[in-house]
């Protein structure tokens, strides 16, 4: 009995070993998660009608070419004016991703949008769909200008912010809302 213990202690060391010579396999799936590309220094410009859109820069982009899909490290988007002239305001993340066939994206990890009134909106997630234009979120969203504060949970905006509804759990400043007090 002793014996056979031993026997099958042996065999299943064995069998381990056999395992782990097939290493090009699980090399297979674990190259899956290897970008196509990195790049430091990432930009990437959205036109409609040579007008800017957007335009992002990020520290670092891994690539995916089989997803379609970027990741980006330390990002900023300058959203602009209908006329592509100007800045409307500025998004900045740790970490995000951008689908590069729908454009659109995705900011995580220390979110803030900056518009040209000053308004600040934080949060922890934010989506933005490219053929609608908007921002959205299920996350907790504080909106800030001067010493005015709004909070809820859940948001869809304009990325400039001047079109915005919170969708839960609204408390604050009612100033905020007041546009006319922004002129």
């Amino acid at each position: 009995m002793y014996y056979k213990l031993i026997a099958i202690v042996l065999l299943s060391l064995a069998l381990a070993g056999c395992r782990e010579e097939r290493g090009p396999a699980q090399a297979g799936s674990a190259a899956q998660t290897v970008p196509s590309q990195t790049i430091a220094g990432f930009r990437l410009v959205e036109t409609v009608l040579g007008r800017k859109v957007w335009a992002m820069v990020a520290e670092e982009a891994n690539s995916y070419s089989d997803r379609q899909q970027v990741d980006l490290v330390k990002l900023q988007i300058d959203f602009y004016t209908q006329a592509g002239d100007s800045i409307n305001a500025t998004l900045t993340a740790d970490r995000g991703q951008i689908n590069t066939a729908s454009r659109d994206m995705e900011a995580r990890d220390k979110v803030v949008i900056i518009n040209r009134d000053s308004i600040v909106l934080t949060t922890d997630y934010i989506r933005w769909q490219n053929a609608t234009r908007k921002l959205s979120t299920e996350s907790a969203v504080r909106l800030e200008r001067g010493s005015d504060w709004l909070t809820g949970e859940g948001l869809e905006a304009s990325p400039d912010l001047k079109e915005i509804e919170l969708k839960r759990n609204v408390r604050g400043q009612k100033d905020l809302l007041n546009s006319e007090r922004w002129r």
